[in-house]
């Protein structure tokens, strides 16, 4: 690999990831001594002013491709839905120069990063994220998530990236994950200059075409239901959460005859939250097989979600 960047560069990078824990062994495998009082951020430096050019080359033989997977993989669990953070939109703010920017949001949080990948930066892509690793240049997953849209932008071949190595399965993984641009009003016009990554091989991906809407879920069993309970302006509102495996669901429809069950898609897990006074009638428990009706939306803590259950039917 033709990595431009110094060995102490790109470990500074790398070693953002690692958590204090991490970093503490990487002094006892190196019988580094004098690190038990110091913080993370002084940690990363003593660890690379403590290493000799040839512990340095080892240290990134040890930890580089396990670092990058670890983010690349939260990466494709925020495109796909799976993570408390979800991918809101991408922005394109200079096409030219490639430049992006990305808003990430969570249960009570936004982070936003910029990426701009470009054939004389490649080296050391120009980036900067709000993320602890992030804002310290790490290659945090937020920027994977950017690298990814990028190359689905073609502004870059995988051939020319030479800054960090990638996982072997690389390429097979993000090959079902699209671009969607943009969206169009009534008569044609872009009406937002947006756009979004989907996994169209994900749940989310089958989901996220049904989002706001409502929905029939056919069939499903519960895997767990557990009481929450939610406050807001001093009101507090008790709720099950449930969670489904192998759910399948289609659009509600106005009358039976028209189903179709080419219309109907399967997917692995999803959450529906239930009223209390629907589970008083119901006694819901772990293993029960149900259908019932609701609209499908995506919650920034639960993810996606089937809600206003109005009535559920065991099967």
């Amino acid at each position: 690999m033709n990595r431009e960047i110094d060995d102490r560069t790109y470990l500074n990078f790398l070693l953002q990831s690692l958590n204090i824990d991490d970093l503490k062994q990487i002094c006892r495998d190196f019988e580094i001594k004098g690190f038990s009082k110091l913080k993370k951020s002084e940690l990363i430096d003593f660890i690379l002013d403590s290493l000799a050019e040839e512990e340095l080359k080892e240290l990134i033989q040890q930890k580089e491709i396990d670092i990058i997977s670890d983010e690349i993989n939260l990466a494709l669990k925020k495109i796909n839905g799976e993570d408390r953070e979800s991918v809101a939109e991408i922005k394109i703010i200079n096409p030219d120069n490639h430049e992006i920017e990305l808003l990430f949001k969570g249960f009570s949080w936004e982070v936003q990063s910029y990426l701009s990948i470009t054939p004389k930066n490649i080296q050391n892509p120009e980036r900067d994220c709000d993320c602890r690793i992030g804002s310290n240049m790490g290659l945090c997953s937020h920027f994977w998530i950017g690298f990814i849209y990028s190359l689905k932008q073609n502004w870059f071949k995988l051939k020319d990236w030479s800054l960090t190595a990638l996982p072997n399965n690389f390429e097979e993984n993000i090959k079902s994950i699209k671009l969607i641009n943009g969206q169009l009003g009534e008569k044609g016009e872009k009406i937002k200059e947006l756009a979004v990554l989907i996994d169209e091989s994900s749940s989310g991906a089958k989901l996220m075409s049904h989002l706001d809407s409502s929905i029939t879920v056919y069939e499903c069993e519960i895997t767990e239901i557990v009481e929450r309970e939610s406050e807001f302006q001093g009101n507090v509102t008790r709720f099950f959460m449930g969670s489904l495996k192998d759910a399948k669901f289609g659009p509600k429809l106005k009358k039976s005859s028209d189903f179709r069950e080419e219309d109907t898609q399967n997917v692995e897990n999803l959450k529906v939250r239930i009223s209390e006074k629907l589970q008083s009638e119901n006694n819901l428990k772990k293993g029960d097989k149900v259908s019932f009706n609701g609209k499908l939306v995506k919650d920034n803590f639960w993810g996606y979600i089937v809600k206003n259950v109005r009535k559920i039917s065991r099967k």
